[in-house]
């Protein structure tokens, strides 16, 4: 066997290592799923932040959503951050200014979404800070069954659940099983205090911490990403809701897709890069000892399983082609038993990858259902079931692409682009 075939095979057991963790964690904790936290005797004033840059086809239903929030009127404002749009995003901010009383529209130049949430705190008067996506809507309860969990003293943030939203085309209904997917992969990581990211839509913070930190990291092409990794650092508690479902739209064409997921992707590196002090560290528990490795480990598997089934692949038609031009050129005295011998493949290296793969599918489908059932959807048709084919074969290298991008770009230390 070559060492492809070696490093194929370990990424393989790894990967049936780390689902069975998952696995289990889920399983000890499953009556834990879709708690809602009792709310406080006294409610919190909340202030919910929606910067926006170029966003007129959105914002207003961005906003009308958070308006029709199951919430009491007077503990509720929402503040609209147009971070220098050259589009009519701030004209329909000064327009649902008027229209709605909780909402405030403010104006700024241009910085980034971190400046415009900074920008934005400081005006906000509540005890809570909601930060809302200018793509994306929540359903009308979504406060209520979450703002329990500020109960708790070390609780500092709380993420909700992501959907994509009305996915339409084929590359988006791919997005829509990955947002589930990543849906139990966050409920998992607050089962072990070790949430890696808050995502935009509708992320909670308590105010105070946030003004505690200094804020959000302007300089950061992933400022979810940064503030939990500070959040972690210091000690606090983030907690994950999976009851409530924000809705968010996500890239249209296979471009944006995989610009989106570089400015992701760079995002996680230059953050990894900047809190390598987490890993491995015993001071942060599961966090630092199991999350924040497993996740490197798990990217470095998914890139060995792309290039080494990509190598396979094109050995086996070098193989063919070899056979083939050999049979019909060579003459039969002549034989090339060295090369003949070099393309197979023993019975130890099929059995093991055959029960690996075996394995490997068994839990894929395990974590599926798991998934599919926090989330509470349905796969309704065999279209359906088709598209999850494509997510599991195919999906997968796309972003496989996305991370040696990513990686290739920071080895040579190109600036950060914010993708749209």
């Amino acid at each position: 066997m070559l060492i492809t075939d070696y490093l194929l095979i370990g990424a393989s057991f790894i990967s049936i290592y780390l689902s069975l963790v998952f696995l289990l964690i889920y399983l000890a904790n499953r009556k834990k799923i879709h708690r809602i936290p009792r709310l406080p005797k006294k409610l919190p004033k909340v202030s919910i932040l929606v910067p926006a840059y170029n966003e007129e086809k959105t914002l207003e239903r961005t906003v009308k959503s958070l308006v029709n929030l199951n919430y009491p009127r007077n503990l509720l404002e929402i503040i609209i951050i147009n971070d220098g749009s050259t589009d009519r995003t701030g004209e329909i901010a000064n327009l649902l200014a008027r229209k709605f009383r909780i909402v405030k529209a403010l104006h700024k130049k241009n910085g980034g979404k971190a400046s415009a949430l900074n920008f934005g705190l400081k005006h906000a008067k509540g005890e809570l800070i909601v930060v809302m996506d200018a793509d994306s809507y929540v359903e009308k309860n979504a406060l209520i069954k979450t703002v329990g969990y500020f109960n708790d003293p070390k609780v500092s943030a709380v993420a909700t659940s992501v959907k994509v939203s009305r996915p339409r085309n084929i590359l988006q209904k791919l997005q829509w099983y990955e947002y589930l997917f990543n849906i139990f992969y966050r409920k998992i990581q607050a089962f072990i205090d070790s949430v890696l990211v808050i995502p935009g839509p509708f992320g909670i913070y308590r105010k105070s911490v946030l003004e505690k930190l200094g804020g959000f990291d302007e300089k950061n092409i992933t400022e979810d990403m940064e503030i939990t990794l500070r959040l972690q650092k210091h000690g606090y508690r983030i907690e994950t809701s999976d009851t409530v479902f924000t809705y968010t739209e996500s890239p249209k064409t296979l471009r944006g897709l995989i610009n989106q997921r570089i400015r992701w992707y760079r995002g996680y590196l230059i953050n990894a890069r900047k809190y390598k002090e987490l890993f491995f560290n015993p001071k942060y528990k599961d966090f630092g000892m199991f999350m924040m490795p497993s996740y490197i480990i798990t990217v470095m598997l998914s890139l060995i399983v792309i290039v080494s089934s990509v190598y396979a692949i094109t050995r086996d038609l070098t193989r063919n082609l070899i056979s083939y031009l050999y049979a019909k050129y060579v003459p039969i005295s002549i034989s090339i038993p060295q090369i003949q011998e070099n393309l197979s493949l023993t019975p130890l290296y099929l059995g093991i990858t055959s029960i690996s793969s075996f394995l490997i599918l068994v839990f894929f489908g395990m974590l599926l259902y798991i998934s599919l059932k926090i989330s509470k959807e349905k796969i309704k048709n065999k279209k359906e079931a088709f598209n999850l084919l494509i997510f599991a074969f195919i999906y997968f290298y796309i972003l496989g692409y996305t991370w040696i991008m990513s990686i290739i770009k920071e080895l040579i230390r190109e600036r950060p682009k914010w993708y749209e």
